[in-house]
């Protein structure tokens, strides 16, 4: 039998004689490239039985309802009673940020058109919630203040005049706000890319702006001192807005997120 040098390359490797980036100088490739979910179908399987018990459930929940706090903040009139537990609290909205990801994965898996047009709604809520607002925020996080229970931005705004009280889980007496920020963010990026929602991608942009303007009127001491709440993964939110734009601005804020301390211990 002919032996080829990839062959014997990859005989090799499987010896432990090859290290394997000896592959990739043999023309192999050298990288995994991801394929789209709509490129995947299921058969009949308790894999697929897992996925259409999550379309009901995705499909029993009100969409408006989890818009609750964010229309309400905007000065909206509200289309459904805010849900119990989490979404009744501080950390409300980032219900609707894995939500928005849930039905836009649900559709790219599936194609079933319900999930994108529910999807479709979500963003268009965002998109009017944000003119109203004026600045590209969108939120539904709330926070006690003078014993009173009010709008989560007004957090954001102390932020802005470098006003930081930060623990593990409270920005400024937030319950994590950041968190719930970029699950939101995340949400409109995964309708733009798996559900091929263009307003996703103009959300996700206000979003950005909105607190991108504030990040940068902090000095990177300030920056660290707030990402010692937890903040979820904004930093690849902004790094999805520069792949996706090209905009430098994204790429420079991502950079100026690197939490520091977990990153660089």
């Amino acid at each position: 039998m002919g032996w080829t040098r990839r062959g014997a390359l990859g005989a090799g490797i499987a010896l432990g004689a090859v290290p394997p980036f000896a592959l990739a100088a043999a023309g192999a490739p050298s990288a995994a490239t991801p394929f789209p979910l709509s490129q995947v179908r299921l058969r009949p399987s308790i894999f697929l039985t897992s996925v259409q018990a999550n379309q009901r459930y995705l499909l029993s929940l009100d969409a408006n309802r989890l818009l609750h706090n964010f229309h309400a903040g905007a000065g909206l009139p509200t289309k459904g009673e805010v849900y119990g537990g989490w979404e009744s609290r501080g950390i409300a909205g980032h219900s609707l940020g894995h939500y928005l990801s849930a039905l836009s994965l649900v559709y790219a898996q599936t194609g079933d058109q319900q999930f994108r047009d529910r999807a479709a709604y979500i963003v268009a809520e965002l998109k009017a919630i944000q003119r109203k607002q004026g600045d590209g925020y969108a939120g539904g996080t709330t926070v006690e203040r003078d014993g009173k229970t009010v709008d989560g931005k007004v957090v954001y705004e102390e932020l802005r005049k470098r006003e930081i009280r930060s623990t593990g889980f409270s920005l400024n007496e937030g319950w994590v706000p950041l968190y719930t920020y970029h699950k939101v963010m995340a949400g409109v990026l995964d309708a733009h890319r798996h559900a091929g929602l263009a307003d996703g991608l103009a959300v996700a942009i206000g979003l950005g702006t909105y607190l991108g303007t504030i990040l940068e009127g902090l000095n990177d001491v300030q920056i660290q001192d707030i990402l010692r709440t937890e903040h979820g993964g904004l930093t690849e939110s902004y790094a999805e807005l520069y792949t996706r734009t090209g905009n430098r601005r994204w790429l420079t804020l991502a950079e100026r997120l690197r939490h520091h301390a977990i990153v660089d211990p």
